[in-house]
């Protein structure tokens, strides 16, 4: 799947998604969004030829025949709690281990 329904769109308003990585199921991107973002960053990668982490890596899924993993983690917000969530779960999952 690479685009939502309107209906979808409509239902899940603005949300916080995370990018998997299939071979390790790693989270390697989390995002704030709302309509298609979620599938914006695999377009990027196949049509741009920017240069980053994260775009360099799902060029890398894509070349093994490979998906990239897309999870809604909460959906129906408004766009301030979507920022909120957003930046707890970055600050999460990059917390440094002691």
């Amino acid at each position: 799947m690479n685009k939502f329904s309107n209906k979808s769109i409509e239902e899940l308003g603005f949300y916080v998604y995370s990018l998997v990585d299939p071979r390790d199921g790693k989270i390697f991107y989390i995002g704030k969004g709302c309509g298609n973002r979620v599938f914006q960053h695999c377009e990027a990668a196949l049509q741009g030829d920017e240069v980053s982490l994260k775009l360099n890596l799902i060029r890398e899924i894509i070349s093994l025949g490979l998906r990239v993993e897309h999870y809604i983690l909460r959906h129906k917000l408004s766009e301030k709690e979507a920022f909120q969530i957003e930046s707890v779960l970055i600050d999460f999952l990059t917390y440094p281990k002691i």
